[in-house]
């Protein structure tokens, strides 16, 4: 996935690399000497930002439940993940292996679960702040990692 991949309610898109200033204005990752910087957004309001850990031993998903307000993106860091979508509003379900490098937006009214293919880091943006109320449990795969 080079380009990247978009449905009604999740996109998935791989922050371009370059050899020089200036980053993109949608994000990217700049080359240098010094090592990879990597502008994962500029110019939306951040207000919740989570590193989380994928453990491809651990016995249970990241996700399984959907958000009715928030919007969230997840950008991988490190490993690998397939991702398990669920569009609320019109059953339509989606499938897609997330590496290095990808941003993925997740609508509202989406379900969504990540099963790591292996041990993986990804950082959890949201232009609101954490909201217990707003996570919904909802099993859209079966609460294995494997």
């Amino acid at each position: 996935m080079d380009e990247g991949v978009s449905f009604p309610k999740v996109s998935v898109r791989r922050l371009p690399v370059v050899d020089a200033a200036p980053i993109p204005a949608g994000g990217g990752q700049l080359m240098t000497e010094a090592g990879m910087l990597t502008q994962v957004v500029n110019g939306d309001h951040i207000q919740l930002v989570v590193l989380l850990e994928f453990r491809a031993d651990a016995e249970h998903l990241r996700g399984n439940h959907v958000h009715y307000q928030k919007r969230e993106m997840l950008y991988l860091i490190s490993g690998r993940l397939r991702g398990e979508y669920l569009d609320l509003d019109t059953g339509i379900r989606y499938q897609v292996d997330v590496r290095p490098g990808d941003l993925v937006t997740v609508d509202p009214r989406c379900a969504h679960a990540y099963a790591p293919l292996e041990d993986s880091l990804a950082l959890d943006l949201s232009s609101l702040p954490y909201d217990s109320s707003d996570t919904i449990p909802y099993c859209l795969t079966e609460d294995s990692a494997g």
